[in-house]
């Protein structure tokens, strides 16, 4: 899916203020406006994972259409293994800005 530049420039800009950890959240849509949401990461080890609060999870799903789960990789690194595995439970397209490399990557859930 490509998605407007000022969502990219959005969520680069708040991965950049905060470059050491793992940052994440949501690119939604509501009447035909995306927007990008960002979320507390609340895992205790926030340099190497991230993890999005049930809490915060329903509140955005019930408020807007997911387009993607967002989440930001400090180091040079593709998605992860556990990565990959939280995509495949929750069934949600998942979006990583990689800091390091100045890079964005989808993985989108495959439609059979």
């Amino acid at each position: 899916m490509k998605l407007p530049n000022q969502i990219c420039e959005e969520i680069k800009r708040y991965c950049l203020n905060n470059k050491t950890v793992e940052v994440c959240g949501f690119v939604v849509k509501k009447d035909d406006l995306i927007s990008f949401i960002p979320v507390d990461n609340k895992h205790p080890d926030k340099e190497n994972f991230f993890l999005i609060s049930p809490e915060d999870y329903l509140k955005i799903k019930k408020q807007y259409v997911i387009l993607f789960l967002f989440h930001s990789h400090p180091l040079d690194a593709p998605f992860s293994n556990f990565d990959l595995k939280y995509q495949k439970y929750h069934n949600i397209n998942m979006l990583l800005y990689n800091v390091a490399a100045d890079l964005f990557q989808e993985k989108c859930v495959n439609i059979d």
